[in-house]
């Protein structure tokens, strides 16, 4: 009966053999996992693999521009942090006016996309209740018309003055209402 008895030398050369393969193995992934290669992957899979970064930054300013723009201050402040610790060491990089100038860039670019939202908000706000006043007043406007006809049939003159009446009638109402608006606004 033959035993299948290893010797030492035949244990250290898979032990060799074995450590080896895990050396290409950890170098495979040390090339697979870098950031680049992990956003790139990320991104085929979402389905935006040619997307450039500036592109991916209007995607998610678009999607998401709160947490965006919170990166983006975040990372300002970052780099700020770090050009003022290397000159507290007295390390000062020739980099110290291209990151001013980067985050300077980059907070200019938070707070422009911010008021273009806020004005694009204030517009929409705006539009919706120039709507509702607009078909406020209509509906108003219709119901002294149906409220003032029996009068207006009653006044000498009847059918015939009736359009004179019905707008003198809105003249005046449109003033008292700019007068109650302009009234209100100096409170």
């Amino acid at each position: 009966m033959g035993v299948n008895v290893s010797t030492s030398s035949e244990y250290e050369a898979e032990a060799n053999r074995l450590r080896a393969q895990i050396g290409v193995t950890i170098g495979s992934l040390r090339s697979n996992l870098t950031p680049s290669n992990l956003a790139s992957e990320a991104a085929s899979r979402a389905g935006i693999a040619d997307l450039s970064w500036a592109g991916a930054f209007d995607y998610a300013s678009k999607r998401h521009p709160v947490p965006t723009a919170i990166i983006g201050f975040g990372i300002a402040l970052w780099t700020m942090s770090a050009v003022r610790n290397r000159a507290r060491r007295g390390h000062v990089a020739a980099l110290t006016g291209p990151l001013r100038e980067s985050s300077d860039s980059i907070l200019e670019s938070a707070t422009r996309v911010f008021r273009e939202r806020a004005e694009a908000k204030r517009r929409e706000f705006v539009d919706l209740a120039q709507a509702q006043v607009a078909t406020g007043a209509a509906m108003l406007s219709d119901e002294i018309e149906k409220k003032l006809e029996n009068v207006i049939d009653r006044v000498p003159g009847g059918i015939k003055v009736r359009p004179l009446i019905e707008s003198s009638i809105q003249v005046a109402l449109a003033a008292a209402l700019e007068g109650l608006l302009r009234r209100h606004s100096r409170h």
